[in-house]
């Protein structure tokens, strides 16, 4: 996508802060190391380039405003600095200037297909430091003790910093900070065939957390987490503990090449996958099971007032740990028939539950009292097995009521 160029003027303190490096592998890569105030380093467009945002309630974020505050004159010593991408820069050693320029884009265009990557590939967090502190200057200069820290800003252009490569360089550098994997996945676009389903299905993808430090009701892992147990194909010989256990592995099923289609095939009955869990909720508080009962056990909390998760049209007066819905929610899968290459319900769920629910209940209750903690209900494959039981009595007593009703017709 061809972009218009925009111009970021920066000015040094001393010539010595600023140094040209050559690339000692690829000469078309360009790099310069820079020693920037902060009221100049604040003028850099953010841009697009890295994967998280910043979160202020991080405690590396905490300790670089404590620095600036204690020991301003040393925090671009303590702190790494920011790694830029750019189209190219400039340095006018006779003005202590440096132009940088970028592509042109509204923010609002970020994240669009074929959008060029640029700015900021690490150094987020920094980079906020550097705005809050820049915003509140007037305070902090009230100290006639306080000078104003410096950042090593390390400009990449060229072969480098073009977006064939932009991925793999912004990748090594938060992995290095320890950037989750699902974060790494979003900026790889592997997140955009959910997304759509998602969208199709009518769950609102403005609720999900896609990057870590991003505030959502709910989270890509989790749902993913909750797909990977209705894998019916997958999930014959044994049950899916495996994924209550570690989310990391559904992730992983979802993102491998070898195994991503198996989802693609949840994508027409989404919606009712992931929300299923809430609906068991929702019902067992409704009053489906004795409520005292339920109040009693470990794995329910009875909450002061109604809860609507957003996404879930279900409200609850019990909030149930998902050690106990998952392994519920997950015996559903033997509702699903599949259809050419997508999977759709042979039997409604919610009428399959209407006539298990007493038995789940009995389940659980059996089970909390088998297992010291909560937890450990997610990955006892009885409790699974016992669950999928009982579903699939409800499916056989309603195949035999619907034979029934066909043979008087």
């Amino acid at each position: 996508m061809k972009t218009t160029a925009k111009v970021v003027v920066l000015f040094l303190r001393d010539n010595d802060h600023c140094k040209r490096l050559s690339d000692p592998i690829n000469p078309a890569t360009f790099h310069m190391e820079a020693l920037l105030p902060f009221s100049e380093a604040v003028k850099l467009d953010r841009g697009n380039a890295n994967v998280r945002p910043p979160s202020e309630k991080k405690p590396p974020f905490k300790a670089m405003i404590d620095t600036v505050a204690e020991d301003p004159e040393i925090f671009h010593l303590k702190n790494r600095g920011i790694t830029y991408l750019c189209d190219r820069f400039e340095f006018d050693n006779s003005n202590r200037k440096i132009t940088v320029q970028i592509p042109n884009i509204p923010t609002e265009k970020y994240d669009e297909d074929g959008i060029p990557k640029f700015g900021i590939a690490d150094g987020g967090h920094t980079f906020k430091v550097i705005q809050q502190v820049v915003s509140g200057l007037p305070d902090y200069t009230q100290n006639p003790d306080w000078l104003e820290p410096f950042v090593r800003v390390h400009f990449l252009s060229g072969e480098g910093s073009q977006e064939a490569n932009v991925e793999g360089i912004v990748e090594a550098l938060n992995t290095s900070s320890q950037v989750q994997q699902f974060t790494l996945d979003e900026y790889q676009n592997k997140f955009d065939t959910l997304k759509e389903a998602l969208s199709k299905s009518g769950f609102d993808t403005d609720l999900v957390a896609f990057r870590e430090n991003e505030e959502k009701e709910w989270h890509v892992v989790e749902i993913i987490q909750r797909m990977s147990c209705f894998l019916k194909e997958r999930w014959v010989e044994t049950h899916p503990g495996s994924m209550y256990k570690s989310k990391g592995k559904a992730l992983e099923l979802f993102t491998s090449d070898s195994t991503q289609k198996e989802f693609f095939k949840l994508y027409d009955v989404i919606k009712d996958v992931v929300t299923l869990p809430e609906f068991i909720e929702s019902r067992f508080s409704e009053g489906l099971v004795a409520l005292k009962s339920l109040g009693k056990l470990r794995a329910v909390r009875t909450l002061k007032k109604p809860l609507t998760r957003p996404g879930a049209p279900y409200t609850t007066r019990h909030k149930i740990d998902m050690a106990a819905l998952l392994p519920m929610a997950a015996a559903f899968r033997e509702c699903l028939q599949l259809k050419g290459d997508r999977y759709s319900w042979r039997v409604d769920p919610r009428k399959v539950f209407e006539k298990c629910a007493e038995s789940l209940h009995k389940t659980l209750v059996n089970k909390s009292k088998q297992v010291r903690i909560t937890s450990h209900l997610g990955t006892d494959m009885e409790y699974w097995a016992a669950c999928s039981q009982a579903v699939m009595r409800a499916v056989m007593n309603i195949w035999e009521e619907q034979v029934a009703v066909a043979s008087r017709g």
